[in-house]
């Protein structure tokens, strides 16, 4: 699979890169005939002689026939991403775990699992925070369903659901039916996209909610004015997507606002509105950051908490706090390209090797979409399109070290110009929307393949695959004490197997705090003597032997453990041990 599928990225990059040339040459030669033409007198421009080389086409589709592809192609990305949710990817990410257990304890009492009520930003780790909005998506889906995978991983589903919808109605508006559909078909079948939307993690809701808003932007700027205030709450609750929008959202903000200004189309009135209905929304968490920034004490307000992280180092993640600069910019020149234009192999859960983000032969097509976009007459299209791009760019310039999911407002923006440099070159050539469609089409179906296939087997280990059924029977045993390993994710990091343990215990907050010795209608000891997390060693199992305990280990731990005295139950790397 690996070789054959390398043979065809190196076929098909060559042949985009071919494609696209010959439509650049075609349109070349266009302007050259329109200018022999204009150059003609009047009486005698049908008689000028032109050259041609390609025969020029466009993507034409009756109605009936439009929204019957536009149907299947919906089916098409709906069910691949709804196909095995929740338990493809199997087990569960630490960081999807943690916002979970925040949602839990908001739906349960309104507060983190700390007990901080109704916090703007989350404590996460503690040394780096997490973004609020999707442990309070999660806590809806909780209130009403309980705790579990697919609960946790439903917000995100849906939201980038709702984003691919928001790409395909923004293009439809923008440049017609036409590059609408091309829009529906590259985002049901894109890599980045299906790899995102099926797991939980906070920053990746951001990318949804930026195209939502640029969707109503332009709905805004081009029919009614209400629209534009839609917007500013899509782009307000960005804002709790990721930390890093403290510095992108705005600064986007406030060049649309005086792109749009200078061009007419924005009034006073709109941008004071505009303003008013961010800041709104906005501001506890553009306060939570100037309260960190400045060392500000904790504020409790009666509906929502702007809470002092001491042992952030968030802040360290920003080129403009970097100890050198320039250096760290070289750095970050390097991440942004290796991320975008070459795609290079990222993290196991954030792409899936040999597919890059959006294919490797897109790129030659997002090069040419800067040519459909400078022709396009949709006026006020470039800036929009143009802006959306740059915001994601902005991002790998100032934040250091991007990996996909740190630069996930890039995509969007990568992906509108995809769709035009292919719709540019189906224009120019008739026949090439036959060979784009082949091309996406072989590369869709090995994509379906090995997402539910080989990555589906790999990325289990890197999920902790196993961990929460080794918990579960450990639980049924009835053991007093559970031992648990500290070393699920590396020699260590205990934080880690707590806050799995929490996700599959479905941990009660106020018994996690300890205000309560009941959970799950039991009475239990209390939370810091029923869990225990260590690094498993010879010595520490016989000082436990005389309790009436259980254990989670990994399953290379099972060497220190007698076994005439236990039952071992094994669950991809984990094991349950219990007495006999």
């Amino acid at each position: 699979m690996t070789e054959t599928l390398t043979i065809l990225n190196n076929i098909f990059l060559a042949a985009a890169v071919l494609t696209a040339a010959a439509a650049l040459v075609n349109y070349g030669i266009s302007l050259y005939n329109d200018r022999l033409i204009a150059k003609a007198p009047r009486s005698k421009r049908s008689k000028v002689k032109t050259l041609r080389c390609f025969r020029s086409g466009d993507f034409v589709l009756g109605d009936r026939v439009y929204y019957i592809i536009l149907g299947l192609i919906v089916v098409l990305g709906v069910g691949i991403r709804v196909y095995m949710f929740g338990s493809v990817p199997g087990g569960f990410n630490q960081d999807g775990a943690m916002a979970a257990v925040d949602g839990k304890a908001l739906a349960d009492y309104a507060t983190d699992r700390f007990g901080t009520f109704m916090p703007a930003h989350l404590y996460a780790w503690g040394y780096g925070q997490m973004s609020s909005l999707l442990s309070y998506m999660i806590a809806i889906f909780v209130k009403f369903f309980g705790l579990n995978e697919i609960t946790a991983r439903l917000p995100q589903l849906i939201m980038s659901l709702a984003g691919g919808v928001f790409l395909y109605l923004l293009m439809r508006d923008l440049f017609g039916k036409g590059a609408g559909l091309i829009a529906a078909f590259f985002v049901a079948l894109n890599p980045w996209h299906l790899v995102q939307s099926r797991w939980a993690l906070d920053c990746n809701l951001l990318p949804h909610f930026f195209i939502g808003g640029l969707y109503f932007l332009n709905k805004g700027l081009s029919k009614r004015r209400r629209y534009l205030y839609i917007s500013m709450i899509f782009f307000a609750l960005c804002m709790y997507c990721y930390g890093i929008t403290i510095y992108t959202i705005p600064v986007f903000l406030v060049a649309v606002c005086v792109y749009y200004t200078i061009r007419k189309r924005m009034k006073p009135i709109d941008i004071l509105i505009c303003a008013g209905v961010y800041l709104a929304i906005a501001w506890p968490f553009i306060l939570t950051m100037a309260v960190n920034y400045f060392k500000w004490d904790t504020i409790e307000l009666p509906f929502v908490t702007i809470q002092y992280y001491p042992g952030s180092v968030r802040s360290s993640d920003i080129l403009l706090f970097s100890d050198e600069p320039m250096k760290q910019l070289g750095l970050n020149l390097k991440s942004l390209l290796n991320t975008t234009l070459l795609q290079k192999k990222d993290l196991p859960w954030n792409d899936i090797e040999g597919f890059g983000t959006m294919f490797f032969c897109t790129m030659p097509f997002v090069f040419v979409g800067f040519v459909e976009l400078l022709r396009s007459k949709t006026e006020g299209a470039k800036g929009l399109v143009l802006f959306a791009l740059l915001a994601g760019l902005w991002v790998g310039v100032l934040t250091n070290g991007v990996n996909i999911n740190r630069i996930n407002l890039v995509y969007y923006g990568i992906m509108m110009f995809a769709v035009l440099g292919i719709y540019f070159t189906i224009k120019e050539i008739k026949y090439f929307k036959w060979s784009n469609l082949c091309i996406y089409g072989v590369l869709g179906v090995l994509l379906i393949s090995a997402y539910f296939g080989t990555y589906a087997d790999s990325i289990k280990s890197q999920f902790y695959y196993g961990f929460g059924d080794a918990l579960d029977t450990a639980e049924a045993s009835g053991a007093e004490k559970l031992y648990i390993t500290a070393d699920a994710q590396g020699e260590g990091y205990a934080h880690v197997s707590e806050i799995l343990t929490m996700f599959y215990d479905e941990t009660d907050a106020e018994y996690f705090q300890g205000k309560t010795d009941s959970q799950h209608g039991e009475s239990l000891l209390p939370y810091e003597e029923r869990f225990n997390y260590v690094s498993f060693t010879r010595s520490s199992v016989r000082e436990t032997e005389n309790e009436d305990a259980a254990y989670v280990i990994l399953k290379s731990d099972k060497q220190y453990f007698n076994a005439s005295r236990y039952n071992f139950a094994d669950y991809g790397n984990f094991c349950a041990v219990t007495q006999k």
